[in-house]
């Protein structure tokens, strides 16, 4: 859990559109292995996530081809002082992260470690913690001269079903021991849910979106994000008027019920009673919550499926 302040995660996605001439040379796509281009043109979706309420605070939206590392630097800015930012392993670079410390008050990061990293160990703190010094790229430095030679950053390992992960964090160790550590990153996937809200429950897994024009599809997409934001911002007030959390809370469900209520309650009158109104939509959330089941202490086992016609093993196979 973050100690003093907000966590957020950033991370992106694809959304495919319909496959039109137009589309295609506007937004691009991905080559497959056989050096065809995909069924269908991508646009690309880099969002700022508030993890415990799973609110997007600011989002980009570019052509298939535009780095995603780019993109996150337009939204640098938003992120708050005193927070822990947690980052997919695409986002690793120096100039990025460097940016995002220096650019505020103890405004921290957590990323997995890049596969081949070359460092060099400048003090530990335990056996799996350790502080390491790593060059900074010359493409970097050349787009950002502000940035040293070289830049430290703490190296934390833990192991999780029998995997040793490694993550890279400006965290201090004074603050966050290693199992800390591990176990705020984990959180991160909490972004990962609410692009599958996104994509599963709201366009109810769409093949493509819907509009067929260049800027309409800028407009469906941002109209999906204000629309999944007014979703979670409800279903927050909600959990915390009855002590819960928001992510408790069944988003499917949710987006059904409050889509319903808003346009109801945009043709009732009078609208002096709104207030009263949001209060209802609220209390109604509170049987939308998750059922937390404790899990069996013995491992789970998959059972044979009997056939229903009797089996002569001593067969011959067949040729």
């Amino acid at each position: 859990m973050a100690k003093g302040g907000g966590l957020f995660a950033v991370d992106g996605a694809l959304l495919r559109t319909p496959d039109t001439p137009e589309l295609r040379d506007h937004f691009g796509s991905g080559n497959t292995p056989s050096e065809r281009q995909t069924p269908f043109p991508m646009l690309r979706l880099v969002a700022l996530m508030n993890v415990r309420s799973h609110v997007i605070l600011d989002a980009q939206l570019s052509p298939y081809r535009r780095s995603e590392m780019r993109l996150a630097d337009e939204f640098l800015q938003q992120i708050p002082d005193h927070s822990v930012t947690l980052f997919d392993k695409g986002f690793w670079g120096a100039e990025l992260l460097s940016s995002l410390s220096s650019a505020g008050s103890n405004r921290h990061w957590l990323i997995p470690a890049k596969k081949g990293l070359v460092c060099e160990e400048v003090s530990r703190y335990s056996q799996h913690d350790r502080l390491v010094r790593m060059k900074v790229s010359p493409q970097a430095r050349k787009r950002n001269p502000a940035l040293p030679s070289h830049w430290e950053v703490r190296e934390v390992s833990y192991e999780i079903q029998g995997k040793v992960k490694t993550v890279m964090t400006s965290l201090p160790v004074d603050t966050y021991n290693a199992k800390a550590v591990a176990k705020l990153y984990q959180e991160r996937w909490e972004i990962e849910l609410g692009f599958r809200d996104i994509k599963s429950s709201m366009q109810q897994n769409a093949m493509t979106l819907r509009s067929k024009k260049v800027e309409l599809i800028y407009q469906e997409v941002w109209g999906l994000l204000l629309a999944y934001n007014v979703i979670r911002r409800e279903a927050s007030q909600a959990a915390v008027a009855f002590g819960r959390a928001p992510s408790d809370i069944r988003f499917k469900p949710a987006c059904q019920y409050i889509a319903v209520q808003l346009i109801v309650m945009a043709a009732a009158n009078p609208i002096s009673a709104t207030g009263r109104r949001l209060a209802e939509l609220r209390a109604g959330i509170g049987g939308l919550f998750l059922d937390h089941r404790p899990r069996p202490s013995r491992p789970r086992t998959v059972k044979i499926s009997k056939t229903r016609f009797p089996v002569d093993r001593k067969a011959a196979p067949l040729k």
